[in-house]
């Protein structure tokens, strides 16, 4: 999520800062293979002790045998976080990636880790290396100078005589050289220096120039290790059984046959959290069996009664009148985020004024790995196996469900195999934890394909109004728009409900003062909250998702009205975005705007800001036997300085992928509280045969910083398709998925 997403994300976890001492005590107890003798930046090297491995921050070590351990403290679902982060400390520490070892924390929840932002140990929002690039390029600083300088001093030459390269440090007059292993020792009785002195961008070797990823060569040869694939000795799989319907809970259970099956060891209900309806899991009946076909089979066998509960008038069809009637409701919760002029009077005294609505219905994440993690509790301390996107609720799960502290709490970081929001949610993590208090067994979870459409949390349903005033001229004299959304609940940003201004700033992404581009005279911006209760949660780009389709579909729509250019009315109210425009002109223009086409063809354009960068997008629609189908898909997006260029196209290349996804299927049915869909059958997804001819171009914008990326591209993809419908049919798109009949 984005910079403007909430101050504290998972808050709820509760990490305290450990002490210094406990901290060096407890990393000084770790085995061999890990960072001995840690040393908190600004500690001093006197606190570690005798000299031994270089651990001069919370992200380096250089040990005697050469081995050279790097810290990403980032989850990487398949993002490339991990390799990004991995070369950023590489570049300055002065080695290439043949060279390191990337571990996760050996101490997780120690400050240095926290999110910058969020306060928790977390990793979301496409903040990770645009957030952690300064930081972490002055940790490798640090230890490469600590290094040379132990170089110069052992030769008894200047400092200025000497330079790191390729994890060695060479003295250029005598061509005398040192590997860091050697150098380690006594580098680490030095102090790191206050102000690292960084590489000058030229001077890059890795950074804006690597392609590859780290894990690739597993990936593709089938080694590489997910949290589905972890097996412990006496390890139980468990599946649970959930009510059909939404917060239903369990009346009677007959176990009789599924304790039959066999390899099926116990049948558990497990109880609801307290924060059921805010991230925590909705109560069902376990199966835990020896394998996961034998839970399954169990888990088939078991007759559950249920009562219904809540939910079970609740219909997701209703949800655009319910917001609608919401929005109109004079006590309605109304946050305004960017107010210029006085919008509501010039849209009284325009020329000619447009109003539109625009919904989207509630959608599911659907990584290709299903949430998946394994807990065993063994003498006091608890751990944990998997895709741990946010480990702080690994943390909370331990300290409310097990009584287990943070001292007390291992990590196994695991590449996520997808997340798209899934895996930061919190209820499997509940879950797991309990199953395995309950049975003193190390426990994995697994859920199916099934179970991640039907286990919540999803995307939330949503509807925005817009209105717009055209002077006589067709300039676009006001604006108004009302995104109408739940809230993020308070327990993934506590303190939310004393806020006075009661902004949620991952329901206003995209119509922020941050992110908005467009600047006529009169503009009034908000978010109004609303609360149906249905357990909602996170998504690849949240809230810009529906405030961008909202926002650059109406665009259009203004554009023709006032009979203008759709590409030059929007430039009209960017005057002051240079870098937007810039992206914007270039995607048109390789799209072939303005050009004549085919009478059977359209394109449609839109644009937005997000997490710093900016991006447009051009859609290429064509008319075939009575349907439109999506040919081609251009896309221009300025990310500021691209640490890892193949990561970059590859998630524009994604996001793309997920737009088209909004476009053309994604949409959850719940009747009478119970989800319709069940799995890829009834709820399709993206395939090869669907994909258009993609074309992108990446410009970096500001060589000296990286901006967001990871959610860049998905929410400009279904405007851009529906402005391309219109442009071809004649008829306006104002919900999805879109309709391609033409």
């Amino acid at each position: 999520m984005s910079t403007s997403r909430n101050a504290n994300r998972a808050g709820s976890a509760g990490s305290t800062v450990p002490s210094r001492r406990a901290f060096l005590k407890s990393a000084a107890a770790l085995s061999a293979g890990l960072a001995v003798g840690f040393v908190v930046p600004g500690a001093g090297a006197a606190q570690a002790g005798a000299a031994g491995p270089l651990s001069p921050n919370a992200f380096v070590r250089v040990f005697p045998d050469d081995t050279i351990k790097l810290v990403v403290h980032k989850h990487d679902s398949g993002t490339g976080t991990r390799t990004a982060l991995g070369l950023v400390l590489a570049e300055e520490l002065e080695v290439d990636l043949e060279q390191v070892e990337i571990i996760t924390p050996e101490h997780p929840f120690f400050k240095d880790y926290m999110h910058p932002q969020w306060h928790v140990f977390s990793t979301g929002g496409s903040t990770s290396v645009m957030l952690e690039y300064e930081t972490l390029r002055k940790a490798g600083a640090s230890a490469r100078m600590m290094l040379v300088q132990a170089a110069a001093d052992r030769w008894q030459v200047p400092l200025a005589e000497c330079r790191a390269l390729g994890g060695k440090v060479q003295h250029a007059p005598t061509r005398r050289q040192l590997t860091y292993g050697a150098l380690a020792g006594d580098a680490a009785r030095l102090q790191p220096p206050k102000e690292p002195v960084l590489k000058a961008p030229q001077d890059f070797r890795l950074i804006g120039k690597l392609s590859r990823k780290l894990d690739a060569r597993a990936k593709v040869t089938g080694k590489q290790v997910y949290g589905i694939d972890v097996k412990l000795p006496g390890m139980l799989v468990a599946v649970i059984l959930r009510s059909p319907v939404i917060g239903g809970r369990v009346r009677r259970i007959d176990a009789k046959k599924a304790l039959a099956v066999a390899g099926v060891r116990q049948v558990l209900k497990v109880p609801a959290s307290p924060a059921a309806l805010l991230g925590g899991n909705q109560e069902g009946v376990a199966v835990l069996a020896d394998s996961y076909w034998a839970a399954k089979q169990g888990r088939d066998a078991l007759k559950v009664t249920w009562n219904d509960g809540e939910f079970v008038r609740f219909n997701s069809k209703d949800m655009p009148a319910r917001q609608r009637a919401h929005l109109a409701r004079a006590d309605a919760q109304l946050v305004r985020t960017v107010t210029k002029g006085d919008a509501p009077q010039a849209l009284k005294q325009g020329a000619k004024v447009l109003s539109a609505e625009y919904t989207m219905p509630y959608k599911v994440p659907n990584p290709l790995e299903p949430e998946c993690v394994v807990v065993e509790i063994t003498d006091g301390a608890i751990t944990y196996w998997g895709g741990l996107q946010v480990p702080s609720n690994a943390q909370l799960a331990a300290r409310e469900v097990a009584g287990i502290g943070e001292d007390k709490v291992v990590l196994k970081e695991l590449t996520g195999g997808g997340s798209f929001g899934a895996r930061e949610s919190r209820h499997w993590l509940l879950e797991a934890t309990w199953l395995a208090k309950a049975t003193g067994k190390p426990v994995k979870l697994m859920y199916s394909r099934e179970d991640e459409v039907r286990a919540l949390f999803y995307h939330a349903a949503s509807y925005t109004r817009v209105s717009g005033a055209l002077d006589s001229e067709g300039r676009l004299t006001a604006l108004q728009l009302r995104a109408v959304s739940p809230a993020s609940p308070e327990e993934w940003e506590p303190g939310y409900d004393e806020r006075k201004d009661k902004m949620d700033y991952s329901t206003t992404e995209a119509i922020s003062k941050w992110d908005f581009a467009y600047q006529p005279e009169h503009l009034d911006l908000g978010w109004v909250r609303h609360e149906t209760g249905m357990p909602t949660g996170w998504y690849r780009a949240v809230s810009f998702i529906p405030n961008v389709f909202a926002t650059e579909s109406f665009m259009d729509e203004l554009a023709h009205a006032a009979g203008k250019d759709r590409l030059a009315f929007r430039k009209e109210y960017m005057k002051d975005r240079p870098r937007h425009v810039a992206v914007l002109e270039q995607a048109a223009a390789r799209a072939g705007w303005g050009k004549p086409l085919a009478a059977n063809r359209a394109l449609g354009l839109s644009t937005n800001q997000a997490y710093n960068s900016y991006i447009a997008i051009v859609a290429e629609v064509e008319k075939v036997d009575g349907t439109v189908k999506v040919r081609r898909i251009t896309c221009v997006a300025d990310c500021g300085l691209a640490v890892h260029p193949g990561s970059v196209q590859e998630q524009l290349y994604g996001g793309i992928m997920w737009g088209l996804g909004h476009a053309l299927y994604d949409k959850l049915d719940i009747v009478k509280g119970r989800v319709l869909q069940s799995n890829f059958h009834d709820y399709p997804v993206m395939r090869m045969a669907d994909m258009p001819e993609v074309d992108i171009t990446i410009i970096q914008g500001d060589v000296n910083k990286p901006s967001g990326v990871g959610e860049l591209s998905n929410p400009g993809v279904a405007p851009a398709i529906a402005n391309a419908l219109f442009a071809l049919t004649g008829k306006r798109q104002r919900s999805t998925p879109l309709d391609f009949s033409a």
